[in-house]
């Protein structure tokens, strides 16, 4: 299953710093910053005093930016009022704020040896309430420029809630007060809290240079538990309160782990902040998880596992922006792939790396596909395919090519050369290649700088006695790139009529390439990659029947009963109204299917039960049989009306499609399910007992990629 934790993980950085900057080259800017916050009226008030590097004076002019919603009361420099303008208001990529100027700052002299204090006091109301990123499924969180309300209070760098420089750092102390019976968590360490009969006020420390500040703030229910030297936290809803214990337990577990891989925890702080609109963002000490991810426990390696790799790599090492984005790949395969490696999940690995590539194949097609290094950030399924699941294979390729051992040195130099700084992609190929002792300009090249992935087939394959020893054979044949060529150490496995194995290892790097292999025995077949560790480009027919076959159609068709009864109409509504809100999507209304159109196809309700009783579809026959009241899928069978299943077969007539299948024992079966369907499709069959994955599995795809049969001698 794709979590929806797994799709909409941000490392949350300033929208405002498109430069790079090295964090030596200018001092940081640090805030003093007053703020009260009325959640009833949208309402903040605050007095920001600006300890600037003297190097500011020497712009001309010197300009800030503040939410376009805020008035400013008054500019003092060093206790002297100051005149200020407004130059811009807005721009294409944030319109909520406005550029200010501060005038005749050339007539100050203020000496090096005195502090450079700028106090600007500011009120107004903020109040952009979350709207819904639609889709079938959440591919970034909903969308806020910040909001504060009565739901909840979100301010981040897009809401430009405090004077903003571009391309500084930052640091601060943050009074903060709100209504008595409201908590608030941002970056850094709580320091105090004091509570009266109306207002609690607390006192915040971010002494690490960072480049935005975010906070949250609502009823929450604060629980807390040292680790090391670490304080962990939850920041939970009441409903959710009693999740704590869980959650507090696997970060523990997390940080044990990755603080042995990464080096030492960054921050004094880790807490589980829970959000009143889906997110899944991660902050400097903190991450923002929706109340839905929350309610289901989400403490995977995928989901908070994933932010608190964020810890080091986003929020500590920064990531340039301008030059790509590396650190959602290398995040989410430390993260969502490598901890299942590392703590013996070798089956669940395996699935992931795979899933990895079915997703690349699936949504970044040729005419789609960009190089890595343009990725910025995550708006599409096509901008997750290419900067989180193929930048984090290529994370694997290069572990393989260099071992272990140089590849997580590498990276722990990263982190140690690279806190407080921003990194950028040659930054990454220097360490990777100095560790390793060897020059991957080429490696970075084809991978990072071209689009992509190797398209490889096997041809002429024959099989001889070896002349030279008895009982053995020779394997012979050629591997072709189609398009572009790559240099790969492509693993080859030649499967033996006894059940074993011979295994080499070809250095790719022609258009076509002979080979030969000695086996002691009667080969069958040639798989390439056998345990998927190299990207491949993959066409449709040759991935698994899975649901996002469907998604990812250029036409799909979704039937629909159309003599369904109440209570299958009800138990699919939350469904229906998610599909009718696309605008590309066929939809039919039929109680007896025909697969006949080149397209691939979603049969929800009685139709889909219907189908497969009726054995037309014939590529779901060898693997699913359906009789009263029990269906058996690979030999394993269920039963019972709490049962409900998500199945998909390749399309009978036209391999690049497929047919999925959605249907219970009964309704009320279905009614869970309904609303979180796209967020299963991964798998070629799901079986849900009362919504519960029980069951799922992967049939094979109809043309294989990898395994090539020999021919009988």
């Amino acid at each position: 299953m794709v979590s929806l934790v797994f799709l909409i993980c941000f490392v949350v950085g300033s929208l405002v710093t498109p430069h790079r900057v090295e964090s030596s080259s200018l001092p940081s800017i640090h805030h003093t910053l007053t703020v009260e916050l009325a959640s009833d009226t949208h309402r903040l008030m605050a007095t920001d005093i600006l300890r600037l590097p003297h190097s500011l004076l020497n712009q001309n002019p010197l300009t800030f930016a503040l939410n376009s919603h805020l008035t400013i009361d008054r500019v003092e420099l060093n206790g002297q009022a100051v005149s200020i303008s407004k130059v811009t208001e807005g721009s294409s990529d944030s319109p909520i704020f406005a550029q200010w100027v501060i005038e005749n700052t050339s007539s100050f002299h203020i000496p090096s040896s005195s502090p450079l204090l700028l106090k600007i006091a500011y009120h107004g109301h903020i109040d952009d309430s979350p709207t819904e990123s639609g889709g079938l499924r959440f591919v970034r969180p909903d969308k806020t420029n910040g909001h504060i309300g009565q739901q909840g209070i979100y301010l981040t760098s897009e809401t430009f809630w405090y004077p903003t420089w571009e391309h500084h750092l930052v640091t601060f102390d943050v009074s903060l007060t709100l209504p008595a019976d409201w908590q608030s968590i941002t970056q850094g360490q709580e320091t105090s809290q004091t509570v009266t009969e109306n207002q609690r006020t607390s006192q915040w420390t971010i002494s690490s240079p960072t480049e935005a500040l975010t906070l949250a703030a609502n009823h929450f229910v604060v629980q807390k538990k040292p680790w090391r030297n670490i304080q962990l936290a939850t920041y939970l809803f009441p409903d959710e309160a009693a999740l704590a214990s869980q959650y507090l337990d696997a970060t523990a577990t997390y940080l044990d782990f990755f603080t042995n891989l990464l080096g030492p925890y960054p921050f004094t702080q880790f807490a589980i902040v829970e959000n009143f609109f889906p997110s899944g963002l991660g902050m400097p000490s903190f991450t923002l998880l929706g109340q839905g991810i929350v309610r289901r426990g989400y403490t995977q390696p995928y989901s908070l596992g994933h932010e608190i790799v964020h810890s080091w790599l986003g929020n500590s090492v920064f990531n340039d922006f301008a030059k790509g984005n590396w650190v959602e790949g290398l995040t989410t395969y430390l993260a969502n792939y490598y901890y299942d490696e590392a703590t013996g999940n070798l089956s669940a690995a395996t699935k992931t790396r795979r899933r990895m590539m079915d997703e690349y194949n699936f949504y970044a097609t040729p005419g789609k596909d960009y190089p890595i290094h343009q990725f910025h950030h995550k708006e599409t399924r096509i901008d997750n395919a290419v900067g989180y699941q193929k930048t984090a294979l290529v994370f694997h390729m290069l572990r393989q090519k260099m071992g272990d051992n140089a590849f997580f040195k590498s990276i722990r130099q990263i982190i140690q050369e690279g806190t407080g700084r921003y990194r950028e992609w040659n930054d990454l190929e220097r360490v990777f290649s100095q560790v390793a002792g060897k020059d991957l300009t080429e490696f970075f090249q084809q991978w990072i700088d071209r689009s992509g992935a190797p398209s490889l087939t096997i041809h002429n394959l024959s099989v001889h006695p070896d002349p030279l020893q008895p009982d053995h054979m020779l394997v012979s044949g050629a591997i072709s790139q189609k398009d572009a060529i790559y240099t790969v150490p492509l693993p080859i496995q030649v499967n033996l009529q006894n059940g074993s194995t011979v295994s080499a290892t070809f250095n790719l790097n022609h258009a076509t390439q002979p080979f030969t292999l000695h086996v002691p025995g009667i080969p069958t077949s040639v798989t390439l990659d056998p345990e998927h560790h190299w990207l491949l480009r993959l066409q449709r027919e040759q991935l698994p029947p899975m649901l996002n076959g469907w998604d990812t159609d250029d036409r799909r068709i979704l039937v629909h009963a159309k003599t369904a009864s109440k209570e299958e109409e009800s138990s699919l509504k939350t469904l229906m109204q998610r599909i009718q809100g696309q605008t590309d999507i066929e939809i039919q209304q039929a109680d007896s299917p025909a697969i006949t159109e080149s397209a691939s196809y979603l049969i929800i309700g009685t139709p889909a039960r219907q189908l497969l009783e009726s054995k037309t579809l014939k590529t779901c026959n060898k693997q699913v049989q359906i009789e009263s009241g029990r269906i058996t899928i690979e030999e394993q069978a269920f039963e019972g009306p709490e049962m409900a299943f998500l199945i998909t077969c390749s399309h009978p007539d036209f391999s690049n499609h497929t047919v999925s299948l959605f249907f219970g024992l009964s309704p009320e079966a279905v009614t869970p399910v309904a609303r979180l369907l796209f967020f299963y499709g991964w798998d070629s069959y799901l079986v849900f007992e009362q919504g519960k994955v029980v069951a799922r599995g992967m049939f094979q795809p109809l043309h294989s990629a990898r395994e090539f049969t020999i021919p009988a001698l």
